[in-house]
Order: structure tokens, then C-alpha cells, then sequence
């Protein structure tokens, strides 16, 4: 059996866990993982070793390639329930259930441009009364009225 600290402890890593879901879809290469999640070869290999040693996932060895998977098969029920619970949770199928479906895409959040503010005024008030005329945007790189 599993001991329970050391399974949520690597399931505590959020990287880890980001491979631990893909590993939960079906089989795949760190080759794969690595496209998928955006992350270096290196860090995949060591996540994908530390859920091994929990016995979390299993490897498969095809020729010079190596696939790894969610260990579905195991002899802990604990991690079997496991395996399960995180698949529902993850709204994800295992793969004796079917096609998998996959959580949609996150799509980043990019900061909005600060509202430029009007000019202060100035120490004798020379803005006051003033209609305040505001001059288009141009972009940071507009090269072209810059003449030779």
C-alpha cells in the first residue's frame, strides 16, 4: 500500500499535477507532454519520476521509446479510487470509459493599458478653463514620419 502523506505530497506539486492530468487522458511520451504543457524536457522527466515512485503512473517501454500513463491497473483500491475521483473531478474519462474529454483551454489574462490621465495643472492653474484636447495613440514603434 501507498502511503497516503506521500501521494498527496506529490500531488501537492502543481506541476506535477498538471502532468498527473495529462497522464490521466491516456498514454503519452514526455515528447508529447513536454508540446502539451509547455514545459522543459527535464522538468517532465523528474515529475514524471516522482509520480512513479508514489505509484501514481507506470511506464511502458516501445521500442526506443518510452509511454507513460496513470497507473489504472494498480493493487491499491486507495489509489485506484484515486485515480478515479481525479478523473471525475478533472471531468475527464478513464480510458476503458472511452474517448477522453478534455478540459477547455485556459486563455491567458493580459493586463489592460492604464487610461492615460490629463496633463496636471499647472502651479498657476494655466489649465484651468481650458478645453483638454487629446491626441491619438500611436504605437511605440510608428516609424513613419521619422525622415532620414
Amino acid at each position: 500500500m501507498t502511503a497516503p502523506l506521500e501521494v498527496f505530497r506529490e500531488l501537492g506539486d502543481a506541476t506535477r499535477l498538471q502532468v498527473f492530468l495529462v497522464l490521466l487522458r491516456g498514454r503519452r511520451n514526455v515528447s508529447q507532454i513536454v508540446l502539451e504543457l509547455g514545459l522543459s524536457q527535464p522538468q517532465v522527466s523528474y515529475h514524471l519520476k516522482k509520480l512513479r515512485e508514489a505509484g501514481l503512473a507506470v511506464e511502458e517501454r516501445d521500442g526506443r521509446w518510452v509511454y507513460y500513463e496513470a497507473n489504472w491497473e494498480t493493487g491499491d483500491p486507495h489509489v485506484r479510487e484515486l485515480l478515479d475521483l481525479t478523473a471525475r473531478w478533472a471531468e475527464l474519462a478513464p480510458p476503458s470509459a472511452g474517448p477522453s474529454v478534455r478540459p477547455p483551454a485556459r486563455t491567458p489574462v493580459r493586463p489592460s493599458r492604464p487610461a492615460e490621465k490629463p496633463p496636471p495643472a499647472g502651479p498657476s492653474g494655466e489649465n484651468e478653463g481650458r478645453p483638454i484636447i487629446e491626441r491619438p495613440k500611436r504605437a511605440d514603434n510608428d516609424l513613419d514620419d521619422f525622415l532620414l
